[in-house]
């Protein structure tokens, strides 16, 4: 991936939320993509990929064309009731990294927590809510939870870079990293050169970011994209050209920092997607969702001569 080619991709998750992931993988080719990504929601959902379940995924990948282009598991953080900050798991994280090396991803995404571990609506609440908030608890530590974020992933870094992993943050409204300026910060603070940006304007947009400002901004610390389509009010996962985001200003971006690899559509809210408040399996309407998806970005991007396989 490093000749400035781009191709499109997808996460498995859209086609079914959670496994099995063999039949998924088999229609998610059909679609035109030639990426893919799969997904561990949790340390107890690692143990789905059994040497026997990575040899037939990695069977179905070789035989359809297909490249693995990155593994989702977010770096476990918890707080016990009362706590005045949150632990990390790296014992789990390392266990998912097991998994990903023997998988054969180049780059694992992880969210970052959100603050304390608490309970925020899923932003997609907030145009039909009287009033937004969130609950904050007198013994919380601000400096030390931020401080056990930067020390946790900067440790999660090391662990994956053992497995010659990159990690990229996966930005996202309310959680500790939610822009450009928040990715910055965090790679800073952590010092980790194999710490960057998984690109997802569907985040960043309604969390008040330009999104090919922050293109711009981290270079080559954009490891990864995710790419769908809101009106900026919610973090709502359509397909591109059904919201308001600015998609030739991305691509003459990603074409100015020499941008190469997965155009990766992540669908979650268009028509017909699997998704985490159903679980079912995609329907055909969904598979039309993604094919109009990538004809509007080719003809996007062709509009500065570069071109999507």
């Amino acid at each position: 991936m490093s000749d400035g080619s781009l191709f499109f991709g997808s996460p498995i998750w859209t086609f079914n939320w959670n496994p099995p992931y063999q039949a998924p993988l088999r229609r998610l080719v059909r679609t035109g993509c030639k990426g893919f990504e799969l997904t561990a929601w949790s340390v107890d959902m690692l143990s789905y990929y059994t040497p026997e379940t990575i040899g037939e995924l990695k069977a179905i990948a070789d035989g359809e064309g297909l490249v693995l282009t990155n593994f989702f598991f977010n770096l476990p953080f918890s707080r016990a009731a009362n706590a005045a900050m949150s632990t990390v798991d790296l014992d789990g994280y390392k266990r998912g990294m097991d998994v990903a090396a023997t998988i054969g991803t180049p780059v694992v995404t992880s969210m970052t927590p959100y603050p304390f571990q608490s309970e925020v609506k899923p932003i997609l609440q907030r145009p039909i809510s009287q009033e937004w908030s969130a609950a904050v608890e007198p013994q919380w530590d601000w400096t030390g939870e931020y401080d056990a974020v930067v020390d946790g992933f900067a440790r999660a870094c090391e662990i994956a870079a053992s497995a010659d992993l990159r990690v990229a943050i996966e930005p996202h409204p309310y959680r500790w990293v939610s822009s450009g300026q928040g990715m910055l910060r965090l790679i800073e603070r952590t010092g980790a050169a194999n710490l960057g940006l998984n690109f997802d304007p569907s985040h960043l947009f309604p969390a008040g970011d330009m999104p090919h400002y922050v293109v711009l901004a981290l270079g080559d610390r954009i490891f990864n994209t995710h790419f769908s389509d809101n009106e900026g009010h919610t973090n709502a996962h359509w397909r591109p050209g059904r919201g308001k985001i600015d998609w030739k200003a991305i691509f003459a971006a990603l074409q100015a920092i020499g941008y190469s690899g997965p155009i990766t559509l992540e669908l979650e809210d268009a028509p017909g997607a699997s998704h985490w408040t159903h679980f079912r399996e995609a329907t055909a309407e969904f598979d039309d969702e993604m094919r109009r998806g990538m004809s509007y970005l080719r003809a996007a991007a062709a509009e500065l001569d570069i071109t999507i396989s």
